[in-house]
């Protein structure tokens, strides 16, 4: 049996340091524009962190987090919508889906990024050591699946 520790966890795509300066600079648009009431600051803001957030992260994970955000939006906005959208049209419903599967992929590729930078703190930096991980050979799979049992 083989035993490896994770050290690390790489969910990084790009790792330039003006991507977490952009995150920061936009939600500092989107409070400037919470605080003046300019609704285009915000908008700005908000899509700047969004961009910012998904250019960090690895497709692979947006990819995964669009679809579970389309699912979940499918479902909830879609098969049993609130009473809040009864009187909204099908090109409505779809438009909701969308948006909430994109917010829902920027916030899961965020909290990503987030559980990343914590983890790789306390498991390196502090020494508090990570996830274990045992592996065996595959041959011992399948041989314990092939013995008949009595």
């Amino acid at each position: 049996m083989m035993k490896y520790d994770l050290k690390r966890i790489d969910p990084y795509w790009h790792t330039h340091p003006m991507i977490p300066t952009a995150v920061v600079g936009g939600a500092i648009l989107v409070l400037m524009s919470w605080r003046t009431g300019h609704a285009a600051l915000g908008v700005g803001g908000g899509l700047l962190a969004a961009i910012a957030v998904i250019w960090g992260v690895r497709p692979a994970l947006s990819g995964l987090m669009m679809g579970l955000g389309l699912f979940a939006g499918i479902l909830y906005l879609g098969v049993l919508p609130p009473a809040s959208m009864a009187g909204y049209g099908l090109g409505a419903r779809i438009l909701a889906i969308s948006f909430f599967a994109l917010f829902y992929m920027v916030l899961m590729d965020a909290l990503f990024l987030v559980v990343s930078v914590c983890y790789n703190f306390l498991a390196g930096v502090t020494d508090l050591g990570g996830l274990r991980f045992e592996f065996e050979p595959a041959g011992a799979v399948e041989e314990e699946a092939s013995e008949p049992l009595s």
